[in-house]
């Protein structure tokens, strides 16, 4: 991806889809059921929050989709950077510099930064990405081979699978998740006896993170673009299967959690490539093009900036005295998403990407 022309414009555009979901456009979906309370929506609402433990919704593939499409991602950048005489070390440097960066930013997003910091959530969604996707890509420099990293990937859902198993139940206090959270996990937990983005659940995440990393493969391998989608199609539905055998717990990142998010993801990425970049259907995604564009960055600005008061400022007053009650919640999360789009389209015109 080294230029325009060579990017890979559905990878934008998915992953914008992803983070539209994280900046607001869950809410404005959910909200649509107060103005029609059908079936269909009341289905809509349901899948615009998590499970409360065993199952999955599609507000569970959010962050899961981002590490595997991260994954996707490495595999161009490491091949960029190495193209341009970047060493291992260079390489590795990077990747952990990048992982202690998005450690930090999380714990922003997380709250106030203490002196205390038992009294902090050290544990955050961002830290999850960047620390899966540095052991990721330490793990293909140290390995380079396909199948090699696909058997590591494979390894580290068996030992995951294994602790769970046999080092506690099913529960949320009795995993073994919640007792490695309490030994060495710093700060407060995000459930009070377990975090989903500890430890463990990182290790699970770096195992997807090898898988988007290997999809990213085909992408670089001189495939017929029918064999690319194939491929894709194939490795989709195989993970979903397996995925099928075992209880499938997000806030645990259990192993069958990892492979159907993995396997929705590769199916996912194929529809887009064959509609974006082999059918050339486009114009549909290029808002989610923009998104997808300063994903990571959006996400850090709409979580540290309460838009939300921008957005009662707006819709308060005498214009919400003219919004029928149905309508109201509505126009609050249609306007956040709306000034969160914006920001990305100001950054998008005047070419500028924010990477993190």
């Amino acid at each position: 991806m080294a230029t325009t022309d060579q990017r890979l414009h559905s990878l934008d555009a998915l992953r914008g889809m992803d983070t539209a979901l994280i900046i607001g456009l869950s809410a404005v979906l959910a909200s649509v059921y107060g103005i029609y309370p059908n079936a269909v929506w009341a289905d809509v609402r349901y899948h615009m929050g998590h499970a409360p433990w065993e199952g999955l919704r599609v507000y569970d593939l959010i962050f899961p989709l981002f590490v595997y499409l991260a994954g996707i991602s490495m595999n161009f950048s490491i091949r960029k950077r190495g193209s341009n005489g970047a060493g291992t070390g260079k390489l590795l440097l990077h990747l952990w510099y990048r992982a202690l960066l998005l450690v930090l930013l999380g714990i922003l997003v997380n709250g106030p930064l203490l002196w205390d910091a038992s009294a902090m959530r050290c544990a955050s969604v961002l830290g999850l990405i960047g620390i899966s996707g540095a052991m990721a890509g330490s793990l293909v420099l140290a390995i380079r081979n396909t199948w090699g990293i696909a058997s590591c990937a494979a390894a580290i859902l068996l030992t995951v699978f294994l602790a769970q198993y046999l080092g506690g139940d099913m529960t949320p206090a009795g995993c073994v998740n919640a007792k490695i959270d309490a030994a060495i996990c710093p700060g407060k937990l995000h459930y009070g006896v377990l975090d989903p983005e500890g430890p463990l659940c990182i290790l699970s995440a770096t195992a997807l993170a090898l898988g988007g990393y290997l999809s990213g493969r085909v992408f670089s391998n001189a495939f017929s673009a029918p064999r690319r989608v194939l491929t894709l199609l194939i490795g989709g539905a195989a993970a979903i299967v397996i995925g099928r055998l075992g209880p499938c717990i997000k806030n645990i990142w259990t192993p069958c959690f990892v492979l159907l998010c993995g396997g929705i993801g590769a199916l996912l990425m194929a529809a887009m490539h064959l509609v974006i970049d082999i059918c050339k259907f486009s114009i549909w995604a290029w808002p989610f093009k923009v998104i997808g564009c300063n994903a990571l960055f959006i996400y850090l600005v709409t979580h540290i900036i309460d838009l939300s008061q921008l957005s009662k400022r707006i819709f308060g007053g005498t214009i919400q005295e003219l919004i029928a009650p149905a309508w109201q919640a509505f126009c609050h999360s249609l306007a956040y998403f709306t000034l969160a789009f914006l920001l990305c389209l100001l950054l998008y015109r005047h070419k500028i990407f924010v990477k993190i």
